[in-house]
């Protein structure tokens, strides 16, 4: 694929297990410099299957094989061998696996370095309490140290809480995490029980997020409800609760499983998304989860579906200025019934969602920051 323009910078997006086309490193990172026509873009990123064209943007499978131990440990050398092909002038690393390399390279081709922040992760080590305690101790101090490497000259954070989790990250940008797209209009709206309604429940599939609960809590609306559905669809990456979901599932034809062993294509998630009536969001009350704003909130507010979640206050400021959204407890299942007889009560959207939710509004922020280090 040739890339017309002498003069474009050239640029790589790297990660090893999302995929090529994630809708943060590649949807949001990567055509916010694209869309600036100064940068030739290369992506690397998990692919199982061949990415669609896009001009100026070259795809590098970074492995192919997601459960692969040694795909994984391969991904080094492809990486490397990305680097030392394309000589970027800026390298946005999305995962910590690739800055020990990348600040070594940097030793010789001199671009600058970005690390893009999406999660706290030795903090997110506690989220799975299966995990060995030497594991996670081996895990900590090598997270740990890959992140400590020299040379990192920006931070971006998917987070506003990292700056307190995390202060020895500097110079950084906050990106949240917010909905790539535009605002859909909706009016004021009531759910409507006699309708068939539609639920789904989106994005990582673990205990952490609540998933399994959010399944017996919507199994119980059933009850007074059969003509309700739901759309579980996402990642599961821990085999024995995939099977405990399907179990549940299990003679429940209005509940629809997707559930995939690797990262599903974002477009599938938003097809789901835009078809549904409401949203759950079941995740566990965790200090690792609760102080973040999870992008199923962005979304959600942008695409006018009404939420039901577990009590946090942040997610109830949020939502509060527009009424987004209604608190629900996901563990007291005996109280389904009514706890949704509640939030059928309720008026959801009654005032415009702020373009506050939206990436545009991000934008030109990483744009300019990734502008002033390059000159």
């Amino acid at each position: 694929m040739s890339l017309e323009g002498a003069n474009l910078i050239p640029v790589v997006i790297a990660s090893t297990l999302k995929p090529l086309e994630d809708v943060r490193a590649f949807q949001k990172l990567a055509l916010s410099l694209g869309e600036t026509n100064k940068y030739s873009l290369n992506i690397i990123g998990f692919s199982s299957e061949k990415p669609d064209r896009y001009p100026k943007i070259r795809f590098f499978s970074s492995m192919s094989h997601f459960h692969s131990k040694w795909d994984r440990w391969m991904a080094q050398f492809r990486f490397a061998k990305i680097l030392i092909q394309v000589r970027p002038k800026l390298l946005i690393c999305c995962t910590y696996e690739y800055l020990p390399l990348s600040a070594f390279f940097k030793l010789f081709f001199t671009f600058k370095l970005v690390y893009d922040v999406q999660e706290n992760y030795r903090k997110n080590l506690d989220l799975n309490p299966s995990l060995p305690f030497w594991k996670k101790k081996l895990a900590n101090y090598l997270i740990q140290k890959a992140e400590q490497v020299q040379g990192i000259d920006l931070f971006l954070l998917a987070e506003s809480s990292y700056i307190s989790e995390m202060p020895e990250k500097k110079p950084f940008l906050v990106l949240e995490n917010k909905y790539q797209g535009e605002i859909r209009k909706v009016s004021q709206l009531r759910l409507d029980p006699f309708k068939k309604l539609k639920f789904c429940i989106t994005g990582t599939l673990t205990p952490a997020y609540g998933t399994l609960e959010g399944l017996i809590w919507f199994q119980k609306l059933l009850e007074v409800y059969p003509h309700f559905e739901l759309e579980v669809i996402g990642h599961c990456p821990i085999k024995e609760y995939k099977i405990q979901l399907v179990q549940q599932a299990r003679n429940c034809s209005q509940v629809h499983l997707e559930i995939s062993d690797f990262p599903i294509l974002y477009r599938k998630i938003e097809k789901v998304l835009n078809c549904s009536d409401v949203s759950l969001l079941p995740y566990a009350i965790h200090p690792v989860i609760q102080d973040k704003l999870p992008t199923k909130l962005f979304e959600c507010a942008a695409l006018g579906i009404p939420i039901l979640m577990t009590p946090n206050p942040n997610w109830e400021n949020f939502y509060n200025s527009f009424k987004g959204g209604f608190s629900v407890d996901f563990q007291q299942t005996q109280l389904a019934v009514a706890t949704f007889q509640q939030a059928l009560s309720q008026n959801y959207f009654s005032t415009p969602v702020p373009r506050s939710v939206l990436w545009k509004t991000e934008r030109l922020h990483f744009q300019e920051a990734i502008q002033n280090l390059l000159s």
